[in-house]
C-alpha cells in the first residue's frame, strides 16, 4: 500500500473514532420490524411512509405503489383555491348559493341546508377539509375550475399525481362503467344511490333509475369499483402526497402565509379520529386530511412534535374485511412511528400517560397481536367521502 494510500486509510480511522456511529437514522430500521410484522397479520394490503422534514430521514412500505387517495384530492382543491385567493382572482368570504345541483352523498353540513342558501369560500374550505363535505368540495371545484385543481400542483413543483376529478364525476365514471344510460342519473338520483343502505340494494335501485332489464348486484358494484381504482383517477404514489405536505410544512406550498393558514384549517379535521390520530397523543398537534371510498381508507398528515420537528404521516389501506380493522391497523402504525420518532423525554411522557390512562403501553413492545381478530364491519352508505 503507498504512503498516500496508508495516510489516508488512517485518516479515515480517525474520522471514525472520533465520531462513532450511528451512521444511519435508527428509527427506520425499528419501525420496519413492526410495519413488517402488521403486513403479515393484516387481511389486506397497505402503504405507509413517514418522513422526518427537519433531517429529511424517510421511512417507506409500498410508498412508490401508485394508491387510490380518496378525499385526499381534496388538499390539491384546498391548494387551488389558495391560489386563486392570492393572485387575487377570488376572495375567501364570496359567498355561492347552495342549489339542488349540489346535492351530494357524503355531505354532513351542507345537506342541512335549504335550497338558496349562501356559504362563503372560507367556510366551503373548512368543511371540505374539517368535515370531508362531498357538497363543498363539489362548489369549490366549479369556483375554482377543475382544470385550476389539476394545474395546482404542477404550479408549486409537485408531481406524481393522476388526473383529479369532481366527487360527483366519481360516481359518474364508476356507474358509466356498470351502464352508459346513468349519465342521465340526475344529482339527487346519485345522491339516493349514495345513501341507499346495502350494496344489493343500491344496484337494484341504480337498475330501476337507468330502466335497465338486467339484474345488478353488489357483484357489479365491486368489479365497477375494481376497474375504476386501476384508471388512475385520483391517484399517486404516497412518496408524492408527502413531498406535498413536506411543503406545506414548509410553508413552500403558495406561500408561507397561506401555506399556515391551509395547515390551521387541516389541524381542526373532525373526520378519522381512529384512524393515525388515534396512535398519536391527544396534546400533538395533527394536520391532517382522511379519505374512504369502497375498500379504501386513508389518512395524510403533518405531525408536530413537542421538540419542535414537522413528521409527515401518511396512509392508505385496501381491503381488510371491514373500515374498522383498517382504521385500528392505522392507529397502531401511528403509535409505533411516533414511538420510534419521540426523544428520550417524550418517551419517558408517554410511559407517564400510558399508566394513567392504561390505554397500553408506548414502548418497545410487540404490536397488539389480538387486534387482527376484530370482527369484520359492513361499511355504511351515507356520509361517505370519495
Amino acid at each position: 500500500m503507498s504512503v498516500t494510500a496508508s495516510a489516508a486509510v488512517l485518516g479515515l480511522l480517525s474520522t471514525v473514532a472520533a465520531n462513532p456511529g450511528p451512521f444511519l437514522p435508527q428509527w427506520p430500521i425499528d419501525l420496519q420490524k413492526d410495519v413488517v410484522a402488521e403486513a403479515r397479520r393484516f387481511p389486506g394490503e397497505f402503504a405507509f411512509v413517514v418522513k422526518d422534514v427537519q433531517s429529511g430521514n424517510i421511512y417507506t412500505y409500498n410508498g412508490s405503489t401508485p394508491m387510490y387517495l380518496a378525499s385526499g384530492i381534496k388538499i390539491p382543491v384546498l391548494i387551488a383555491l389558495f391560489q386563486q385567493v392570492r393572485d387575487k382572482k377570488l376572495r375567501l368570504y364570496e359567498q355561492l348559493r347552495y342549489t339542488a345541483e349540489d346535492v351530494r352523498d357524503g355531505a354532513p353540513l351542507l345537506n342541512y341546508l335549504r335550497h338558496g342558501t349562501p356559504i362563503s369560500l372560507r367556510i366551503l374550505a373548512e368543511a371540505m377539509i374539517q368535515r370531508s363535505d362531498n357538497a363543498a368540495t363539489d362548489m369549490l371545484i366549479n369556483r375554482v375550475g377543475i382544470d385550476a385543481v389539476n394545474g395546482a400542483l404542477e404550479r408549486e413543483g409537485v408531481d406524481g399525481f393522476g388526473p383529479i376529478t369532481s366527487l360527483i364525476d366519481v360516481r359518474r365514471i364508476v356507474y358509466r362503467s356498470i351502464n352508459p344510460r346513468s349519465d342521465g342519473l340526475s344529482a339527487n338520483d346519485i345522491y339516493t344511490l349514495g345513501v341507499t343502505r346495502g350494496l344489493d340494494a343500491r344496484m337494484a335501485l341504480f337498475g330501476k333509475l337507468v330502466n335497465s332489464m338486467d339484474r345488478y348486484t353488489a357483484a357489479d358494484y365491486a368489479k365497477a369499483f375494481e376497474w375504476y381504482y386501476r384508471q388512475g383517477y385520483n391517484s399517486s404514489p404516497l412518496v408524492a402526497m408527502v413531498d406535498l405536505l413536506e411543503r406545506l410544512a414548509k410553508g413552500e406550498i403558495v406561500s408561507a402565509a397561506h401555506s399556515a393558514e391551509m395547515i390551521d384549517i387541516m389541524a381542526d379535521t373532525q373526520t378519522g379520529p381512529n384512524r393515525l390520530r388515534a396512535g398519536l397523543p391527544a396534546d400533538v398537534r395533527f394536520a391532517h386530511k382522511t379519505g374512504s371510498q369502497y375498500r379504501r381508507t386513508c389518512d395524510f398528515g403533518i405531525v408536530f412534535m413537542p421538540d419542535g420537528r414537522q413528521v409527515i404521516m401518511t396512509v392508505v389501506v385496501k381491503g381488510g374485511r371491514g373500515r374498522s380493522l383498517a382504521e385500528a391497523l392505522m392507529a397502531r402504525l401511528a403509535k409505533r412511528a411516533y414511538w420510534h420518532l419521540a426523544t428520550p423525554v417524550e418517551r419517558q411522557r408517554l410511559r407517564k400517560l400510558a399508566r394513567m390512562r392504561f390505554d397500553g403501553p408506548y414502548d418497545e413492545g410487540a404490536v397488539d397481536e389480538d387486534a387482527e381478530h376484530e370482527g369484520p364491519s359492513t361499511p355504511g352508505p351515507g356520509g361517505r367521502e370519495p
